[in-house]
């Protein structure tokens, strides 16, 4: 099946086009996090030549692939995954992924490193273990001799991810600790750290606005690597998401270019990391908006509803009605407008298509004007 959502990935056209723009220069886009494979649990799947088809569509140069979840072990699927790279002219470049349950763990990631994988990827969540597991850190300590990447699943459902990440940053200075998703398990937790730990970074792989501001504006942008998950989701509403919360967050766009894909390269090859400077803060978000709060508020409620298999119709009505205009916010209402018309593009795939994953990608363009709203929007092209 093709990467998910990339039929609809249009939906994003004109904020991509200006966030484009915006950052200039046709920086080089490395992908740091997608996946390939056919026995995910969850009936996702996809080959490497989806990924590039994707790749292609978006613009971008490379990405960073490994396996999805194999229940039944890991040694097949890493294989796919190097003859990938191989077969790819450096479009592709590839971790292994193993369970620290598996007794071959450790000769499995040395053998995979040994073909050519510049890093491992663990998955607390899908293969059932915590990251102080005692085979973890003999695991990093491998990747770090090669000054390479442990890319850790850091989404909902993993305790103490944030402590134990930081334990194996201080530990292992050689391995370049990223945690996907934004860090969203433990984000808040993790900021008073990264100032100190050069090796502890984040990828941006996730849709909530909300969580990227934070990100973006808490730790240093040269800790922050682009990612789309795929095929989970397209990479242009990956690029969106980033280059549109980027300029909201009051980033150069220097910084962003570095972001995008040099800095991971770097990470995965094994050179020195380039210092982009501090974060922003969050008070390079402005002023707050209300109508565009209450907007992104059923907006968030319509897409994590679309992902639970709820009905988002309600949400979507009640995100269209945050977009009156009142006289108190009469200088933002010709940005309500534009936000009005990105929901009601998603009211209109839903209702002509009546799944909820048709309209999703539409919600989620709506979603992320409504949460940057110190960044000027276009209409959707229809």
């Amino acid at each position: 099946m093709p990467v998910r959502g990339l039929e609809h990935d249009t939906d994003f056209a004109t904020l991509h086009a200006d966030g484009v723009t915006w950052v200039g220069e046709a920086p080089v886009w490395l992908d740091v996090h997608t996946h390939i494979g056919h026995h995910d649990p969850d009936g996702l799947e996809a080959d490497p030549e989806e990924l590039v088809d994707a790749l292609d569509h978006a613009g971008h140069d490379q990405a960073c692939v490994f396996a999805m979840h194999e229940p039944h072990g890991y040694r097949h699927a890493n294989d796919v995954v190097l003859a990938a790279c191989e077969a790819s002219q450096g479009r592709l470049m590839a971790l292994a992924r193993v369970s620290p349950h598996a007794e071959d763990a450790p000769a499995e990631l040395a053998r995979c490193l040994a073909a050519g994988a510049r890093g491992v990827k663990l998955h607390p969540r899908s293969d059932d273990f915590q990251l102080d597991h005692p085979e973890i850190d003999g695991l990093v300590e491998q990747v770090a001799q090669i000054r390479g990447v442990v890319l850790v699943h850091a989404g909902r459902g993993i305790p103490e991810l944030g402590r134990h990440a930081v334990a194996l940053a201080e530990a292992h200075p050689g391995a370049r600790i990223v945690l996907a998703h934004a860090g969203i398990s433990d984000l808040g937790l993790l900021v008073e750290h990264t100032e100190a730990l050069a090796n502890l970074l984040f990828d941006t792989s996730w849709w909530q606005p909300s969580d990227l501001l934070q990100l973006l504006t808490t730790v240093p942008p040269g800790r922050i690597l682009y990612a789309s998950d795929m095929p989970y989701g397209p990479p242009r509403t990956a690029a969106t998401l980033l280059l549109r919360c980027a300029q909201q967050a009051g980033l150069r766009t220097e910084q962003v270019r570095e972001m995008v894909g040099a800095q991971a390269r770097r990470a995965l090859l094994g050179e020195d990391l380039v210092d982009l400077g501090p974060a922003p803060g969050p008070e390079a978000l402005g002023p707050r908006v209300l109508s565009f709060e209450r907007a992104a508020a059923y907006l968030t409620a319509a897409v994590q509803g679309t992902f639970r298999g709820a009905d988002p119709a309600e949400a979507y009505a009640l995100a269209r009605l945050a977009c009156q205009r009142p006289g108190a916010e009469a200088p933002h209402a010709a940005a309500l407008e534009v936000l009005e018309e990105y929901v009601a593009m998603a009211q209109d795939r839903l209702e002509a298509h009546r799944d909820p994953f048709d309209a999703v990608q539409a919600g989620m363009a709506a979603l992320l004007v409504a949460g940057t709203p110190g960044v000027a929007a276009r209409p959707p092209a229809v």
